[in-house]
């Protein structure tokens, strides 16, 4: 769980805070954070928008005390935003920077691409991601959604259907990104699909998200 306040609304000045737990338990629920939280902070290298992330060991009883009557974030507060989830907060972010497409039908297909990728994250790849490690069956299944993503992408530059990337590709690249964790496997992939490897290509070639990867290498 992370949460976020903002400084001002516009985008070119704004200077983003997160808050981030320091003490998280090594499970799938861990998992499912930090492969939010990693998209996030991908995301604001791509954007190059100024942020500071501050390791918190518990949330702000002020904060907390404004979310008794919710299960989970988020909540918008007079003045200062307060959200937590850190995908939620990707999407906010994505919306303000006008990086969730240019219309309302691009809009909707960018929420339903993201729900789908998020699917094959949490339910596929991270319940496998330990033992990095990867059965037949799982992986015809992965090749069965990247045949499509491939097609998709021969169709058009980007995985909306738009005219310029949004934050969908964002999350295909780190999909597809996520292959090299499982020993074996890359190798029947990267390369082959060629729209994919464009996709990639674009993002690790943007000069703050490569620096934030070589800075921050993803442990799982």
């Amino acid at each position: 769980m992370s949460s976020l306040t903002e400084t001002s609304s516009h985008p070119s000045t704004t200077t983003i805070n997160i808050n981030a737990p320091s003490n998280m338990i090594y499970d799938d629920n861990y998992l499912n954070y930090y492969n939010n939280f990693y998209i996030f902070k991908i995301l604001l290298s791509y954007l190059g928008i100024k942020h500071e992330i501050n390791q918190i060991s518990e949330i702000d009883h002020l904060v907390l005390n404004k979310l008794q009557s919710y299960d989970q974030f988020p909540i918008k507060d007079t003045g200062d935003y307060f959200l937590a989830k850190s995908a939620v907060i990707s999407r906010y972010i994505s919306n303000n920077y006008n990086f969730s497409g240019k219309s309302l039908q691009e809009s909707a297909i960018v929420d339903e691409i993201i729900e789908e990728i998020l699917e094959i994250i949490e339910e596929i790849v991270l319940p496998n991601i330990k033992s990095k490690t990867i059965n037949e069956k799982i992986k015809i299944i992965i090749s069965t959604y990247f045949l499509c993503f491939e097609k998709t992408l021969s169709k058009s530059t980007y995985i909306a259907g738009g005219d310029d990337y949004t934050i969908a590709d964002l999350y295909l690249y780190i999909l597809y990104d996520y292959i090299k964790f499982f020993d074996g496997f890359a190798q029947d992939f990267y390369g082959k699909f060629p729209h994919l490897d464009a996709l990639k290509q674009h993002f690790e070639s943007n000069k703050e998200v490569s620096e934030f990867i070589k800075n921050n290498p993803i442990s799982f």
